[in-house]
């Protein structure tokens, strides 16, 4: 009875039963790199935006809208200061080139003009100066041939053909003009009419001229008359080399300023 007894206080041990659980894998790490990588990308976009100036939000919004400008320049359009100098020198040097480009047409137009006989022909009447602001074409009564009645804005006959020879080589450039008349110091006596208006009166009727071949008028930035004061031979006020009608082509970069190159 004993043994029965202590039997049954004697309780079995029942272990409990291991349930496998499957290994944890590695797909939270990948999410939260991306997660970690697009958080960085973010705060980088807002750092670019708060601390770069507008010029420079222009360069990274043109660079994304055309890399290729930049392979001339700065690799990078948040070069910080950099693009703005790549830019100033870009910009300085595209002066200079158009500048080099206008000096050269000047030098072209005066190549052409001297090789026409007919304007070659009047010697000393026809005169070419190349000035900062253009080149200067002048007809005077040099060497004794008018290229107006005495003390008239009437042109001689004579002068037509050139003129025509001259509006035909300037209709072809997009260039602004300058017409300037001038005269010697002779002085009207009577009639109130003045050297001021006949140098004025000429240089229109030059303009005139000269349109009439084709020269829109809209090519002129200024028909001016400058009198007597403005003399080509202030040693000797009287002589007819004085006497002139001047034409400007202005380089496309200039703008017209009396008392330079006219």
């Amino acid at each position: 009875m004993a043994d029965k007894d202590g039997d049954k206080g004697v309780q079995p041990v029942r272990k409990k039963k291991q349930h496998a659980h499957p290994p944890h894998g590695g797909a939270w790490k990948v999410a939260f790199a991306d997660f970690m990588t697009s958080m960085f990308a973010l705060f980088l976009v807002l750092w670019i935006i708060s601390s770069t100036s507008s010029s420079q939000k222009e360069a990274i919004a043109q660079y994304f809208r055309n890399p290729t400008i930049f392979r001339a320049g700065s690799a990078s359009p948040l070069d910080m200061g950099g693009s703005e100098r790549e830019k100033k020198n870009a910009e300085e040097h595209s002066e200079g080139r158009k500048q080099d480009e206008e000096s050269t047409k000047m030098a072209a137009l005066d190549s052409a003009l001297t090789a026409d006989s007919l304007l070659s022909s009047l010697g000393q009447q026809f005169k070419l100066k190349q000035t900062e602001q253009g080149l200067e074409i002048e007809i005077s009564d040099a060497q004794g041939l008018g290229t107006f009645e005495l003390g008239s804005a009437k042109m001689n006959p004579l002068m037509e053909e050139p003129l025509h020879h001259l509006a035909r080589a300037l209709k072809a450039l997009p260039n602004k003009m300058v017409v300037a008349g001038h005269t010697d110091r002779y002085a009207y006596s009577t009639g109130g009419y003045s050297n001021w208006q006949l140098s004025a009166d000429r240089a229109n009727t030059v303009r005139d001229r000269i349109t009439a071949d084709g020269i829109e008028a809209d090519h002129f930035s200024a028909v001016v008359g400058y009198g007597e004061t403005e003399l080509a031979k202030p040693e000797d006020p009287y002589a007819p080399e004085n006497r002139r009608v001047t034409i400007l082509v202005l380089k496309q970069s200039k703008k017209y300023k009396p008392g330079q190159g006219d």
